[in-house]
Parts: C-alpha cells; structure tokens; sequence
C-alpha cells in the first residue's frame, strides 16, 4: 500500500510540473511539433495518391454517366 501511495504522489507531481506553461512550451517545441512534422513529411504521397484516385473515379462515374445518358436520350 505504501508504493501504490507513493507512485500516485510522484505521478501527481509529475503532471503539475508538466502542465506548467514553460514545460508546455517546450514539450510542444521539442515533441511534438517534430513528431506532426514528421508524420505529415511520410503521409504526404499518400494524401496525393488518394487525391488522384479520387479524381481519376470521379472523373469516370461522371463519364459513365455522360454516355448512359447519351444511350438512354438516343433511344428515345
């Protein structure tokens, strides 16, 4: 019982002092803006690659339905 009292004070003290605006700062500077930064640089391919595809299937459904529309208007 004592450890387990003793783990929840130091962790108690340890997010007050975390949560104070320098050590804020700093964890924000120092971690994770580098970590976001990071992360966007290796998923940036791949928003581009799903943008295109996207496009690219857009693209065709308006296409499919150009010419369906065009068989359906002849047939009349």
């Amino acid at each position: 019982m004592v450890i387990k009292k003793l783990t929840n004070k130091i962790i108690d003290k340890m997010i007050c002092e975390v949560k104070t605006p320098e050590n804020m700062k700093k964890l924000r500077e120092h971690i994770a803006d580098p970590l976001i930064a990071y992360t966007y640089k290796q998923l940036y391919p791949y928003f581009i690659i799903t943008s295109v595809l996207f496009i690219l299937t857009f693209i065709l459904a308006l296409l499919i339905f150009v010419l369906v529309l065009r068989q359906v208007i002849i047939k009349m």
